[in-house]
């Protein structure tokens, strides 16, 4: 109740970093960077919400008079031609309404991306066929269910229940996976990515150690503040903080809250009151403690209380746009270093992967040159 809104900002990785990672519930991915090449459309979407509000045009009904600028054939990878149906195939179920807000610009340098991402996983998918690998159902079903077994049980459950939120099944996800043709062509690039690129990668301790020390800002724990506290809410029926408060009501609370603060000081046991008299879910749920905090996640007038005392002092009656509270330090947790045991996973993992793209971008380089890849100009 008392923690600020938070914002998520969506993160993209290059073709080669995409390309590698696996296919199957990349946004359940432990990594942060995970990203599937199933969508290389999903930048488009994005663009498209970032110029929401722009000046209306002619609504365009169909993809291809949104990307009517489009060449039949957009490039070549030695014999094979990439065409527009191809482009427009990988735009998935994303509405017309969503690419028509592009400026014709953003439409132009996103379709260049998405084109270079065609290409790529063609280059990948011939290398893929001449190792033997062919993009068929049992490869899919047979990738599949070896990343379900190598799935930590933690994230396995994760991904089972954000499913179950939509009705679905891990087998349902492995039977949209088998409908989808661009899915058997990411398998296969992965399994040769794996066999060829990824058992090659090898990152020491001494790497591992060496980006610990030269990163020291990225491992640093800010000082957290425990805190238990008793809210006496101001808040009308609809729960609504910055609503307009009734002055009785106001009057009401406060004094409530007072009563309350006052019994404290005589000795009252503060998680029973918490539990009888707080508004706060904390007070049902926990006695009225809070997860630990940083600056920033709470309302100002909280935090600027809590911070100001000691483990074991309780605060005056606090007003913010919630009600009243009457707030207990629990504990003050001092900024601290993440100890190296703590991330050395992490960093590791992180290290691999930059290893691996690094050798993913050298090989299309190197192939492209070699197959005589060519992009149409469409300015």
């Amino acid at each position: 109740m008392m923690r600020k809104a938070g914002f998520f900002r969506s993160a993209t990785v290059s073709t080669a970093g995409a390309l590698a990672l696996s296919a199957m519930l990349c946004a359940c991915d432990e990594n942060p960077k995970g990203a599937s090449a199933a969508a290389p459309a999903a930048s488009v979407k994005s663009a498209a919400a970032s110029v929401k509000g722009a000046p209306a045009k002619p609504a365009a009904k169909t993809l291809d008079e949104v990307f009517v600028f489009l060449p039949d054939t957009l490039a070549t990878v030695g014999d094979k031609k990439i065409t527009k149906k191809d482009f427009l195939s990988q735009l998935g179920k994303i509405p017309v309404e969503y690419l028509a807000q592009l400026t014709p610009d953003m439409l132009k340098n996103q379709a260049k991306q998405m084109v270079g991402n065609l290409v790529d996983m063609e280059v990948l998918l011939v290398l893929a066929e001449k190792a033997g690998i062919k993009p068929t159902k049992e490869l899919v079903i047979a990738e599949f269910d070896k990343r379900l077994k190598e799935m930590p049980k933690e994230q396995l459950d994760m991904v089972t229940r954000q499913l179950e939120l939509q009705g679905k099944k891990i087998d349902d996800l492995k039977n949209e996976a088998l409908k989808d043709p661009n899915t058997f062509k990411i398998y296969a690039i992965n399994k040769w990515v794996e066999d060829n690129l990824k058992s090659k990668v090898k990152v020491a301790d001494a790497d591992i150690e060496k980006y610990y020390k030269e990163h020291q800002d990225q491992f640093k724990k800010p000082e957290t503040l425990t805190a238990s506290h008793i809210l006496i809410s101001t808040m009308g029926a609809d729960g609504n903080p910055a609503g307009k408060v009734d002055p009785a009501k106001d009057k009401e609370a406060k004094a409530k809250a007072e009563k309350i603060l006052a019994d404290l000081k005589k000795g009252a046991d503060f998680g029973a009151l918490a539990e009888k008299e707080s508004a706060c879910p904390s007070g049902k749920n926990a006695k009225g403690k809070l997860p630990p905090f940083t600056k920033g996640q709470m309302v100002p007038e909280f935090e600027k209380a809590a911070a100001a005392l000691k483990p074991g002092e309780l605060s005056g009656v606090v007003r913010t746009n919630f009600g009243y509270h009457i707030i207990k330090l629990e504990a003050k947790n001092p900024a601290s270093m993440m100890p190296l045991a703590e991330v050395k996973n992490s960093i590791k993992a992180q290290l691999e992967g930059q290893a691996l793209e690094k050798q993913l971008s050298d090989v299309l380089t190197k192939q492209k040159a070699e197959m005589k890849v060519t992009i149409s100009d469409f300015k």
